[in-house]
Order: C-alpha cells, then sequence, then structure tokens
C-alpha cells in the first residue's frame, strides 16, 4: 500500500471533527504543561533559600525581565497598555482600590485602579491591558507570569 502524504493531509484539514480535536487536544495539553510548570516552579521556590545578595539579583533580574517584555507590550498600541496588579489597600471600604503597576523607560510605575474599572474577580499578579479607558484581563500572559 502506498501512502500519499499530500493526499492525506488534505484529507485531514477538510474534516472539522479532526480539527476540533486537535484544537481540543492541544489546548489541554498547553494547560496541563503550564500547570505543572507552574507547580513546579511554586515547589521549588518554597525549598530554596536565598542570600540577600542572592535576592538582590534575582530582584534584578526580574526587573530587567518585566522591563525588556514591557517596553516590547507597550511598543505595540493596538493591544493597549499592560499592567499586573500588585496590590489591594487594605481597609479601604469605600474605593476599593488596586495598584497596578507598568515597568517603562527603568522605572516601577505605580497608578491606582478602582475595583469597579477592573474586571471582575481579579486577583493579585493577573496581568490586565487597557484598551481606550477600559481594563480587560489577559489569560495568556497571566499563565506566563
Amino acid at each position: 500500500m502506498e501512502l500519499d502524504l499530500n493526499v492525506l493531509v488534505q484529507k485531514i484539514t477538510k474534516n472539522d471533527f479532526v480539527q476540533n480535536f486537535i484544537k481540543e487536544l492541544s489546548n489541554a495539553l498547553e494547560k496541563h504543561n503550564n500547570k505543572n510548570n507552574m507547580d513546579l516552579k511554586g515547589e521549588n521556590m518554597n525549598n530554596v533559600e536565598l542570600t540577600p545578595s542572592e535576592e538582590l539579583e534575582f530582584e534584578r533580574k526580574q526587573f530587567d525581565f518585566l522591563q525588556k517584555y514591557f517596553q516590547k507590550e507597550l511598543s505595540n498600541s493596538k493591544e493597549g497598555e499592560i499592567y499586573i496588579v500588585t496590590n489591594k489597600y487594605e481597609n479601604d471600604n469605600e474605593l476599593h482600590r488596586y495598584k497596578v503597576t507598568q515597568y517603562k523607560n527603568d522605572l516601577e510605575c505605580k497608578y491606582i485602579a478602582l475595583e469597579k474599572d477592573l474586571p471582575s474577580n481579579v486577583k493579585l499578579g493577573d496581568v490586565v491591558r487597557k484598551i481606550n479607558g477600559t481594563y480587560i484581563y489577559d489569560e495568556q500572559v497571566t499563565r506566563i507570569y
């Protein structure tokens, strides 16, 4: 039996069931892989004790990474401005304010965002984008961050 790969590929690309299966499988594998990576990172960080100089080096490298990442993301204005939700004001029962942070021009820039303006159920560490004055949750970047 002789297999013609071109014909086989054409049939697969035209079959909706196969395409949907491949898409669902890819999504499931990506989620599983991200979960395992997060579990490993959390486990490794819990077992590691850093010296003060190592802690400073870690923070410097993290800042450099965030600076480069934000520079790249902020250069594409179509995607909106990118922020990390970094803190929530305690005992703020009136305005329900959060701190959101950007890294640009070698600075860590902190801003205030009201809970009502942020996506519902936002958590610390989530990444949001501000497009036309509206904050939108960025699930893909949050998983990476």
